[in-house]
C-alpha cells in the first residue's frame, strides 16, 4: 500500500499529553506527535543531536512557549518554529490548554 491512515484518538498519550504517530503512520524517515496540552504542563528538556532531527512545532490552538537554548519563543496560533538538532528545546503550555503538531525528520 502506498500510504498509511492513522488518527491521533487512537494513539495513548505519553507524557498526559504526547501522541506519537510515527509507528501507528508506518513512518520511516519522519516523526509525527499531536500535543494536547493541558493548562501549565511542560515538556521534557531535550534535543536531538545524535540523531540529527530538526523539528518544526506548529501550534494549532492556544497559546504556547519554547524555549530554544535560552530563547523564549512565544506561540500564537499558526505559528511554526523550525528547530536544528542540536539546539535544546523545551514546550512549556500556559493557562490555557494548547494543541501542537510537531514534524521531525530525518
Amino acid at each position: 500500500m502506498s500510504y498509511t491512515r492513522a488518527n491521533y484518538g487512537d494513539v495513548e498519550a505519553k507524557s498526559d499529553a504526547m501522541h506519537f504517530m510515527r509507528d501507528e503512520l508506518d513512518a520511516e524517515n519522519l516523526g509525527f506527535t499531536v500535543v494536547e496540552a493541558e493548562p501549565d504542563w511542560v515538556g521534557m528538556e531535550h534535543d536531538h543531536a545524535d540523531e540529527g532531527h530538526e523539528e518544526v512545532y506548529y501550534l494549532t490552538r492556544g497559546h504556547a512557549t519554547l524555549v530554544v537554548d535560552d530563547d523564549e519563543v512565544e506561540l500564537s496560533e499558526g505559528d511554526a518554529v523550525r528547530v536544528s538538532p542540536d539546539a535544546t528545546r523545551q514546550l512549556r503550555n500556559g493557562s490555557e490548554e494548547s494543541w501542537l503538531v510537531v514534524v521531525g525528520a530525518p
